[in-house]
């Protein structure tokens, strides 16, 4: 069972907000989203022989062959606002924005349905996560038995909705240390995107980070959210989606009609 809770929480966590993809700013050589005295200050360090990290690719500020002051003087004259050239460029890279234009608006809403395809342990696990405002409900088969995992005002339930017969089911109040998080805003920094063929199919794949580290992938076709990973600690977690759309089956968040047991 506490395989089951794990794999609940995999998919639940693959929910997260994030922002729009944008051009690269000029002179931002570190990538923090601002051209400032820290980037000129990293160029004028590796201009004189001292460590200094930031992308070499963006650095020749000036475009004339070099990374030197030259450069530095162009971001700290960005940085006061007396830079008279283009703040933005687009560098030839794919630029996307699909999580923010697709699954974004759909999440948004607090009342949405995402169905999933996992491999776990060499098998396909389907399972279906409704979130209605602050509740979530996780849906699954076991054993042969369709299960959930149920929270409903903060408080988490372990249901077997057919256990007894065709409509007769129970619940039990789950007291285990499960954590839910449903992500947030700030929490993703836009990487990349890219093309990628999987299985055959060339996909659009958006890549952001999250604060703790975790690199998150969000795979489309043709506009379409397909697929999802998290890279973790060296460890993937994949799904494809099945449905994603807004609204939920409200009778999956009842408790009526089922028989409590104790642990």
């Amino acid at each position: 069972m506490k395989r089951i809770f794990s794999l609940f929480l995999a998919i639940i966590c693959a929910f997260a907000f994030a922002s729009t993809a944008s051009a690269r700013l000029v002179g931002d050589i570190n990538s923090d989203g601002k051209a400032n005295s820290t980037d000129a200050l990293l160029i004028l360090r590796h201009a004189v022989g001292l460590s200094a990290e930031f992308n070499e690719k963006y650095a020749d500020v000036n475009s004339d062959g070099k990374i030197n002051s030259g450069d530095a003087l162009v971001i700290l004259k960005i940085a006061v606002g007396s830079y008279d050239g283009d703040l933005e460029v687009d560098d030839g890279e794919l630029i996307t924005s699909y999580v923010s234009d697709v699954v974004q608006p759909i999440i948004s809403t607090k009342e949405f349905t995402l169905k999933t395809e996992t491999e776990s342990e060499g098998k396909s696990v389907v399972a279906t996560t409704m979130v209605r405002q602050g509740d979530i409900c996780v849906e699954t088969t076991a054993e042969g038995k369709k299960i959930r995992l149920l929270v409903l005002d903060s408080k988490t339930y372990l249901v077997i909705p057919d256990l007894i017969a065709t409509g007769v089911g129970v619940y039990m109040p789950y007291e285990g240390d499960i954590e839910i998080s449903m992500g947030g805003h700030d929490n993703l920094k836009y990487i990349k995107s890219e093309y990628v063929t999987v299985d055959g199919e060339q996909l659009v794949c958006e890549t952001y980070e999250r604060a703790d580290g975790t690199i998150a992938n969000y795979y489309f076709k043709d506009g379409k959210w397909v697929m999802f990973s998290s890279v973790a600690d060296g460890v993937t977690t994949t799904q494809k989606i099945l449905d994603f759309k807004k609204g939920v089956d409200k009778s999956k968040f009842s408790l009526n009609g089922l028989i409590e047991v104790k642990a």
